[in-house]
């Protein structure tokens, strides 16, 4: 009995080594800050019940890492996306690229207040290097003073490769809390067969 126990304990530390292990990421890596300098909208007037929204005037700002480090200011103009549309969201220039949305999900919403996870494709420009599509995302999100009624604002920050979905936990997290549930549990049947 003992060493079907601790074969148990070693295969559990071994998933979790795993899990927690980095890998090596091929292509670009880096964070671009993004700010909308126009006048942001939204179709219902309401952020947060909107499904059509728009950034007035999308600039890259100087919070940026990676390969994004040192990228001169650009300006990306309007972009306008929809919600129900997985790949209504694309921005880019020559110098920095072009990213185009697969998928849009919010990932945090309060009275007021609206994120959006948008997860795409990008190709890089000049300024990082050209080279192949890579999976990107951009986490955008709006807020509205007062809530439902007042003045819009949005900022966001790009992400190669993808960044966590602020809405969903992370995957390591979730394991731990089974690993933990299943740490107990086993303590628990351990001792009964002592007894």
């Amino acid at each position: 009995m003992k060493r079907v126990f601790g074969r148990t304990w070693a295969g559990l530390a071994l998933a979790l080594m795993l899990i927690g292990s980095s890998t090596t990421l091929a292509g670009p890596i880096g964070t671009q800050g993004m700010a909308d300098v126009g006048t942001p909208s939204a179709n219902t007037g309401d952020i947060n019940t909107s499904t059509i929204f728009g950034i007035g005037d999308l600039m890259s700002t100087s919070a940026s890492t990676g390969v994004f480090a040192g990228l001169p200011t650009q300006n990306f103009g309007a972009v306008s996306f929809n919600t129900g549309v997985p790949t209504s969201f694309s921005f880019g220039d020559a110098a920095f690229g072009s990213f185009t949305s697969t998928s849009i999900s919010v990932a945090a919403s309060a009275p007021g207040t609206i994120a959006f996870y948008i997860l795409g494709s990008y190709i890089p420009g000049t300024f990082p290097g050209v080279g192949p599509a890579t999976p990107a995302s951009f986490t955008l999100s709006f807020t509205q003073t007062p809530a439902h009624t007042g003045s819009i604002s949005d900022s966001g920050t790009f992400a190669v490769p993808p960044a966590q979905n602020p809405g969903v936990p992370e995957p390591a997290s979730i394991t731990l809390l089974a690993v933990a549930g299943i740490s107990c549990g086993l303590y628990g049947l351990r001792k009964k067969l002592r007894a």
